[in-house]
């Protein structure tokens, strides 16, 4: 009699393997570096944000926090805009090498070594551009266009600071007062574009001669004045030779007069050391020979 065929158990032969199913391609690259450059990014926006943020300093502290983060040998931004020229900053504030010169034509962008797959910069290179635009404009804000010494607003301000530390630490120094002779006429008889070139020239003869703490400004139309850190008046002459004499053409100076004051010792308060200046100056010009 036939036999009624029985179930077999899926046990009956062993364990029943897994089916075998295609290997998966391998998991993509964790996507750290676009989110590691937007934290970064995040962070230079907020050290923008604060009052007097160094736009250079930024910068560098961009290319120092990838070139750690990533574990690069080297990182390099360059900068080709309108208006900011043609600047090129490596990592660690180090100049460019034989391996890097290949980048004075390169674009704007970053540029490591090694590259770094998918590295999305484009924040960061956009933070760092506004920056230096901010220290352009900064430098704009404290300085006379025409010359680039400081302008009126900014010698105020460090007339102030050194009448505070002169009135609290008792340092000395000789604020002078220039004004050029016979401006108005120069103007007159030869244009304005004469003018401006003397005032550039004492401008030029200024940065040439003073020393690395002394400040010069142009404080009006063709007002100059400086400030002096631990100067003698007695020495004032000899210095204002030296700037009619700093011109590698051998040029001669536009003729000038000046008044001084000495802080603390004649006036610890800005305006009356001001005025004492001043009214010197004006002397001085009523003494000159027409």
């Amino acid at each position: 009699m036939a036999r009624a065929l029985q179930p077999v158990p899926d046990d009956a032969y062993g364990p029943v393997p897994p089916p075998v199913l295609p290997s998966p391609d391998p998991p993509p690259d964790p996507p750290h570096a676009p989110s590691a450059m937007s934290e970064l990014g995040a962070d230079l926006v907020r050290e923008l944000a604060r009052p007097n943020a160094s736009g250079i300093g930024i910068l560098y502290r961009a290319l120092d926090d990838i070139v750690a983060y990533y574990d690069l040998d080297d990182a390099i931004l360059v900068i080709d805009e309108p208006g900011l020229g043609r600047q090129i900053f490596r990592a660690g504030r180090q100049p460019l090498d034989n391996g890097s010169v290949v980048l004075l034509d390169a674009k704007t962008g970053l540029y490591t070594d090694p590259d770094v797959r998918d590295l999305d910069d484009v924040l960061v290179v956009d933070v760092c551009l506004i920056a230096l635009r901010l220290d352009f404009l900064r430098y704009d804000a404290w300085h006379d266009p025409l010359t680039g010494l400081y302008d009126r607003r900014s010698f105020d301000r460090l007339l102030e600071n050194g009448v505070a530390r002169s009135r609290r630490y008792n340092w000395p120094f000789t604020l002078v007062i220039l004004d050029l002779d016979a401006f108005k006429a120069l103007n007159d008889q030869h244009g304005h574009a004469a003018g401006d070139d003397a005032l550039r020239s004492l401008a030029d003869r200024f940065r040439r001669v003073l020393r690395f703490g002394d400040d010069a400004a142009r404080i009006g139309g063709d007002e100059f004045g400086l400030i002096l850190p631990n100067t003698n008046p007695g020495d004032v002459p000899g210095l204002l030779e030296r700037v009619h004499a700093a011109d590698p053409t051998g040029a001669p100076a536009p003729p000038f007069s000046y008044g001084l004051a000495v802080c603390p010792t004649e006036a610890d308060e800005f305006d009356t050391l001001f005025r004492l200046a001043d009214e010197r100056l004006y002397a001085a010009k009523k003494r000159r020979p027409e």
